[in-house]
């Protein structure tokens, strides 16, 4: 462990995703800045103004510190402008439908404006969101860095994302004032699956973005092996830069969280559905499953869906006619979904099918295991899965074969039954299980050593004067 200086040292952290916006990527950043403190270094953390349209779980402030100085600034986001835009425009005629009682044939004037309007609206939401549609935010966040480093002599720089444009505002406030800038990629820029369906041109931003980022900065830290080996192979004069910090969870919050009681066999995804990462095979195997269970099974089993995108789960089981054991709900505090997660039978957790998802270890998977609960996981050899063996106690299928699926389901059910209940001693779930090497306290240590190791190698330590 690093052992803190007297005096303690700062670090501007430039995060577009803070609290109070409750998206998965902020607790990764939250949970450093609450401790960092703790091991000598104190965050200023430059962020986003508060807006109604995302997401906000005004609960996750209480678990940063006093002293953690937060500024939010505005932003100029016209990708979120016209997302505004497309859904005031769908209430409105959804509202205007319900009033008329009747389908009104429209004319083709109309239908053919209608579509050139849609197109055009769609290409505006492409090329708002090249790289990011956060990329406007950087002159905001660099004019406020100036600001805070003329005021204040920070030892070290952190930008984290995605977004990855913010890292941008790193980069230019780095090379101002000379100072160290260590990288944090949640996620990669170019091995991700959500470049599947980009054009050549974005895929060459992409790239550019990328190389331009491990150019300049001191430290890239990554959250998987599977990164770090393709930034390695693909940067191999820059290899030593790159660090894997993994996410993890804060035991703290675990311990006083009681969890909620269910009166059937609960099966629990928290989370969000997007690209590959789709609920449709577990809805439908869950549907084949239930087809060979007598019916009293479907009165003892729910399927809850919390998180973004989880309608998709809820208008498959309409289809399916499961809509009775498949219920779903949006984002919830951050709390009551830990209440939820202790007391479900059985975790869901899905990661997607393409190739670049083999990479992927969501952060999700840290909360469930801090839980201690089952775990069905829904993907390829990745990982994901050698954590996962790591833990123990899961059910494994791949995204095409159901009768994975359905003997998972059965095994799960079956020892739900011998169980009584969900109900156990927190005490008994989490035995037989080290979860000590994701505890946030040692990620925090490692962060810690690769600041400290920064601040040695700043230009004003090396004999040179830092600009003013």
């Amino acid at each position: 462990m690093d052992t803190p200086d007297l005096e303690q040292k700062k670090v501007l952290v430039i995060a577009y995703g803070f609290p109070p916006i409750a998206h998965a990527g902020v607790y990764r950043t939250m949970r450093f800045c609450r401790y960092l403190p703790d091991n000598g270094w104190k965050p200023t953390v430059i962020t986003v103004n508060e807006s109604e349209d995302i997401y906000n779980d005004h609960s996750l402030l209480k678990r940063i510190p006093d002293e953690v100085q937060i500024h939010r600034t505005n932003i100029l986001d016209f990708w979120r402008a016209i997302r505004r835009y497309q859904a005031k425009k769908a209430r409105r005629e959804a509202a205007h439908a319900v009033l008329n009682d009747q389908d009104v044939p429209l004319s083709r004037v109309v239908r053919a404006a209608k579509r050139v309007e849609r197109f055009a609206l769609s290409a505006m939401l492409k090329v708002f969101s090249i790289p990011d549609h956060m990329l406007l935010w950087i002159p905001f966040a660099v004019a406020r860095g100036i600001r805070l480093m003329r005021r204040e002599d920070f030892d070290v720089i952190f930008t984290t994302s995605p977004p990855h444009s913010e890292h941008l505002a790193g980069l230019i406030l780095a090379k101002i004032f000379r100072k160290p800038w260590v990288v944090d990629f949640r996620d990669p820029i170019v091995d991700n699956f959500h470049t599947e369906n980009l054009f050549r041109v974005e895929l060459w931003l992409h790239a550019l973005l990328e190389r331009i980022i491990v150019r300049f900065a001191d430290t890239v830290v990554v959250v998987t092996e599977y990164h770090r080996h393709f930034l390695k192979n693909r940067y191999p004069a820059d290899s030593g830069k790159f660090i894997v910090i993994r996410n993890g969870f804060d035991p703290a919050l675990f311990r006083n969280i009681q969890p909620d009681i269910f009166d059937r066999f609960t099966i629990l995804f928290a989370g969000t559905l997007y690209g590959t990462i789709t609920p449709d095979f577990f809805i439908r195997g869950l549907a084949r499953w239930l087809e060979t269970k007598p019916p009293s099974v479907k009165d003892n089993v729910q399927a809850l869906f919390y998180g973004t995108g989880s309608e998709k789960a809820g208008a498959l089981a309409r289809d399916l006619g499961i809509e009775k054991v498949v219920k779903t709900s949006g984002l919830i505090p951050h709390d009551e979904i830990i209440r939820k997660q202790k007391g479900a039978d059985l975790l869901l957790l899905i990661i997607g099918y393409d190739d670049k998802s083999a990479g992927v270890v969501t952060s999700k998977i840290y909360e469930y295991m801090a839980v201690g609960r089952p775990i069905l996981a829904i993907m390829k050899e990745s990982e994901a899965l050698d954590i996962l063996r790591d833990y123990g106690k899961f059910y494994h299928a791949r995204h095409d074969d159901y009768l994975a699926l359905v003997k998972a389901l059965d095994d799960a059910y079956e020892a739900y039954l011998k169980e009584g209940s969900a109900g156990k001693g927190e005490e008994e779930r989490l035995t037989g299980f080290d979860n000590s090497r994701y505890d946030v306290t040692v990620q925090v240590r490692d962060l810690v050593h690769i600041f400290n190791e920064s601040n040695l190698r700043r230009p004003g330590i090396q004999g040179e004067h830092p600009a003013p």
